[in-house]
């Protein structure tokens, strides 16, 4: 067997393609099964780390405000860092980078083992969430270069089929690696329960250092596409450094929406948090189902979830928005109805069903921006992504917290979940509404030029004057003037009717066809020749952006990414 390429640009095919055309630089059939695979790898190294981490701060404690500071340890330089570390995987190549991030969780882990007490261990624990602040958006940004180059833009028709195609793969190696996430993470625990039985947190965080290493092996020799060429005129932010650390923000405010959607999801991990925090007591001294009742709730959510992106990756690029906006309405019905269950069954269905949701949710909002943000700031716009994911799942779970002291956990899920339902049905209302005045504005009609002579209809007495200036034409060898007197009059009629056709097809961000603009139509034999200067085609037409929609966790990830 040969060695696997270990650089950025893989081999190309051999030979014409069927059509006679040289064939696109391809990628082993084995790119996206690896994947796949540390995708599983490094979420089951999440869910170990989390635990262990957890397990050594109680065991020297005893307090539960050292638990939730080592998963706040984790969150907040993701969040923290989010423009920082965007910017990095926009302007550095993108491989070296994850290596070293992963490389650099493995590292922490073994340090972990040798030390005691919380302030180390806190300390150490921030270094995974710096690791982490790269780490995850890049695995997001690079899924496009995972399953292939961008097509020949010099062949038009087959260039936008084979986009086309493209674009259909990265929606399902997003579900894919979703679907992967989620097995790993379910995984993570299971490994943390057998390995701190077997040797304590020590052991534990051994196996951590080992899967990072395992991922960082395979973040070596996985092989990515060239990537993509810059599309459009997007906002790079090529200014002061404060200009480029806010590109990813500034292209979500101006992409209404992929804004849009980051927002929503958003308000809803905070809610969706709450519910993480709530099920445990609504599960043991609300449903009397104790441990097991929890794990089950757990459990049916995951597999929701599973479900949800596998299913997800067959959604059309057209329904992506949509997907994320029903997704997040029906992850708040599912936390809500849950909150009326009174047996545990009921509670495990409305979970599952949540679970699915937030899979389908998750998947889409992925895709969407996979499709939407420019290569140039891809980077930039997941780590904003991340950040608010990360930013959220805080919030809503110190919001919890707060609440489970003086609520019932019954009225929490139900707090949970009717947040999530209205930030969603204020989000579709939003997005119907703008959807709706675009669809409903008017098309820019034709403004004449003062300057230019005006276009009119021939008069009744034009066919006698024709047949007049026909003859003294073919008899006396007539000027020029007068040859344009001699062009038929139903010419005049064409030329309008052109230029209503041109209006009526001109898109709304374009402009207009100027009426003294030349048509496409070959000019009559005997019309006279343009006085007026040519005009320049590309003086003001309008550049799109990306945004205009013409383009078109290494922490675990939080509860509505669930999250």
């Amino acid at each position: 067997m040969s060695r696997p390429p270990t650089n950025d640009v893989p081999p190309a095919w051999p030979g014409p393609t069927a059509a006679g055309l040289p064939a696109p630089p391809s990628l082993p059939r084995y790119t996206l099964p690896l994947a796949f695979g540390l995708q599983a790898v490094v979420s089951a190294g999440d869910g170990l780390v989390l635990i262990a981490l957890a397990s050594r701060v109680y065991q020297g404690s005893h307090t539960s405000w050292a638990v939730a500071a080592v998963f706040l340890a984790v969150t907040i330089p993701i969040t923290a860092l989010a423009p920082l570390a965007g910017l990095l995987l926009d302007r550095l190549p993108p491989r070296p980078e994850l290596v070293a991030a992963a490389a650099g969780q493995a590292v922490v882990a073994l340090a972990l083992t040798q030390v005691a007490g919380i302030g180390p261990v806190l300390a150490l624990a921030t270094g995974f969430g710096v690791c982490a602040a790269v780490l995850q958006p890049g695995l997001g940004a690079i899924v496009p270069r995972l399953v292939g180059p961008a097509g020949d833009a010099s062949q038009p028709d087959q260039a936008g089929r084979a986009a086309q195609a493209r674009r259909a793969r990265i929606t399902r190696a997003n579900g894919y690696l979703q679907a992967a996430t989620w097995g790993g993470f379910t995984l993570g625990p299971l490994l943390a329960a057998a390995l701190v039985a077997a040797g304590g947190t020590g052991l534990a965080l051994v196996g951590v250092a080992a899967i990072y290493a395992l991922g960082t092996l395979g973040l070596c020799v996985l092989p990515l596409a060239p990537p993509d060429p810059p599309a459009g005129q997007a906002d790079t932010g090529r200014g002061g450094l404060a200009s480029q650390l806010s590109a990813g923000l500034r292209f979500l405010r101006q992409d209404v929406d992929a804004g849009l959607l980051v927002l929503v999801v958003g308000v809803m991990v905070v809610f969706a948090n709450m519910a993480v925090v709530a099920e445990v007591a609504f599960a043991e001294s609300v449903l009397r189902a104790g441990p097991t009742g929890y794990s089950m709730l757990v459990a049916a959510w995951s597999i929701g979830m599973l479900a949800g992106t596998l299913a997800g990756g067959r959604l059309p690029e057209r329904r992506l928005a949509l997907a994320t906006l029903v997704g997040t309405l029906a992850t708040g019905a599912g936390v809500a109805l849950a909150g009326t269950a009174a047996v545990l069954w009921q509670a495990a269905a409305a979970y599952a069903f949540g679970g699915l949701a937030n899979g389908l949710e998750v998947v889409a909002t992925r895709s969407f921006l996979n499709h939407r943000a420019p290569p140039q700031v891809a980077g930039r716009v997941f780590a904003v992504y991340s950040g608010v994911l990360f930013g959220a799942a805080s919030l809503g779970m110190a919001a919890a917290g707060g609440l489970l002291g003086s609520l019932n956990p019954r009225v929490v899920l139900f707090l949970a979940g009717g947040g999530g339902l209205v930030a969603a049905g204020v989000g579709a209302l939003f997005y119907a509404r703008r959807h709706f005045r675009v669809a409903r504005s008017p098309r820019p009609q034709p403004v004449p030029d003062p300057a230019a002579p005006a276009v009119t209809a021939p008069s009744e007495e034009a066919p006698q004057g024709t047949g007049s200036s026909e003859e003294a034409s073919q008899g006396t060898g007539s000027s020029e003037e007068a040859s344009h007197e001699t062009a038929p009059p139903e010419e005049t009629p064409d030329l309008t009717a052109s230029l209503e056709r041109a209006s009526q097809l001109t898109e709304p961000s374009e402009r207009a066809p100027h009426p003294t603009e030349p048509s496409e139509r070959a000019p009559h034999p005997t019309a006279p020749a343009a006085t007026a200067p040519p005009l320049d085609r590309s003086a003001g037409r309008p550049q799109l952006s990306p945004a205009s929609g013409g383009r078109p966790p290494t922490a675990p990830p939080p509860r509505a990414d669930r999250e």
